[in-house]
């Protein structure tokens, strides 16, 4: 019976290399995340993660919640569907979309291709923000209780305040 054995000069490179990608900064970190960019999307099923959570449901509903789990303030289309997702667009814009197209949008675009993050933030708030740190639109959690649910919408009609 023959043995084969695979040298140290094969075998430290490849422990090396891997050891190096596990603290990549270009690895991707396992932490809940608590903002997107823009360009970046949050999938049906996802959250923001902080004092709280921002979920797109599986049905095309985004949901914020405190964390109790107690719902403080949500947005959906007028007909309701599934598989939909939510995209922070270059412009600013928050935009939920299903395979037809956009159902719900933040109205909030501004210049294109600036970058623009939307936060979770501590005071079960979501806002978005410019790369200068400027508010330019936000769930308005802080209003009275009829202001914080808002009703069904029209397609890109805005169900929020704008700042």
């Amino acid at each position: 019976m023959a043995f084969s054995f695979i040298s140290a000069t094969t075998v430290i490179p490849f422990f090396l290399m891997t050891a190096l990608l596990m603290v990549s900064p270009f690895a991707t970190p396992v932490a809940a995340r608590d903002s997107l960019k823009s360009g970046q999307w949050l999938k049906s099923g996802e959250s923001l993660e902080k004092v709280g959570s921002f979920t797109m449901m599986q049905n095309c509903t985004v949901v914020l919640s405190d964390s109790n789990k107690k719902i403080i303030w949500w947005a959906t289309a007028k007909d309701m569907d599934f598989g939909c997702n939510l995209k922070l667009q270059h412009d600013g814009d928050l935009v939920m979309y299903n395979s037809n197209g956009a159902l719900w949008s933040s109205q909030s675009n501004r210049k294109a291709w600036k970058i623009y993050y939307l936060i979770l933030r501590e005071d079960h708030n979501v806002v978005i923000n410019d790369g200068d740190n400027s508010t330019i639109w936000e769930a308005d959690t802080s209003s009275s209780p009829q202001h914080r649910y808002p009703h069904y919408c029209h397609v890109k009609r805005i169900i929020s305040q704008l700042m």
